[in-house]
């Protein structure tokens, strides 16, 4: 697939961008003081992190005389400070501060003088909460509990810039007849699916083929929105993932994965979990060539 297929050509074009929570960094890739643009949702906005820990995110070009804020401002402080003419802007998109000036006018005080975009941290992730009409966020960003509170170990984490539709990926998770095809399973799988507003939980059983002979293995998911699922799978080992889409733009998707397993487990449980991480992430790589050339049909056979 060239880079010039366009979303027309593989029928994305029928396909809006979904909203909810994306993640659009990890924590420990914005430091205190750093200033980052972000390109997603077929735009882009620009975060940092104050000296009091906290992210913000606002649209890039300041409303004053047009400059990028991703592109030479500074923090200072907990606020931003524009490039052009040091302009600082909180948090809540008002201005704090405009050094040539005695007084600042009420109305560049007033919050979303420039537009805000919602953040949130969660396990180690930045999100930030996409809606196409600015809508506050529906519901809150999820976590899994019990693995923090068990305080289970993040072993791995692995990422791709997929020429795919966010949609293509969700939806290739349920397609549990490509299993066999692709990925070798023994046989077509048992399933459970629910849908409970924007939370879709549903468990898989599989026979599959191991060193040892064949096994049952059981995947369970925990979806919250488009943008965050949690996966268990259970067979020879135990492993955790945590799978985050973004949207880049209609035709590509940001796809990143969290591996956890259990603390104290022994070297040769420990082996065997980092065989079954490596089958997951060799399954993904025979599944991405079928979604880079796909095109998407709205009424299959």
């Amino acid at each position: 697939m060239t880079e010039t297929t366009t979303i027309v050509d593989r029928g994305y074009d029928h396909l809006p961008l979904p909203y909810g929570w994306f993640a659009v960094a990890t924590s420990n890739e914005i430091a205190v003081g750093d200033v980052k643009t972000l390109k997603y949702f077929g735009t882009e906005f620009v975060i940092w992190r104050g000296e009091n820990g906290q992210l913000n995110a606002v649209d890039p070009y300041c409303p004053h005389l047009g400059a990028h804020l991703g592109h030479g401002g500074e923090v200072v402080g907990d606020d931003l400070q524009c490039p052009f003419h040091h302009w600082s802007w909180n948090g809540q998109g008002g201005v704090t501060a405009i050094p040539y000036a005695k007084i600042i006018p009420p109305k560049l005080k007033r919050p979303e003088c420039l537009k805000t975009w919602t953040l949130g941290e969660s396990m180690g992730v930045v999100y930030a909460w996409f809606h196409p009409r600015g809508t506050a966020p529906k519901w809150e960003l999820a976590s899994d509990p019990d693995i923090i509170a068990q305080n289970w170990v993040l072993a791995e984490t692995h990422e791709w810039i997929i020429k795919i539709h966010i949609q293509e990926i969700s939806e290739n998770g349920q397609d549990y007849a490509h299993f066999r095809a692709v990925h070798g399973t023994q046989g077509p799988p048992a399933s459970e699916f629910k849908v409970d507003g924007v939370v879709r939980r549903n468990s898989v059983t599989t026979e599959m083929l191991t060193p040892r002979g064949p096994m049952t293995g059981n995947i369970s998911t925990y979806a919250v929105g488009p943008g965050q699922s949690f996966i268990r799978y259970t067979d020879v080992t135990d492993v955790f993932q945590a799978q985050m889409l973004t949207a880049i733009d209609a035709n590509h998707t940001h796809m990143r994965w969290q591996f956890f397993h259990p603390p104290d487990i022994s070297d040769g449980k420990m082996r065997v979990t980092k065989a079954r991480m490596r089958d997951l992430v060799k399954q993904v790589t025979q599944d991405i060539p079928i979604w880079e050339n796909k095109r998407y049909h709205p009424e299959p056979l």
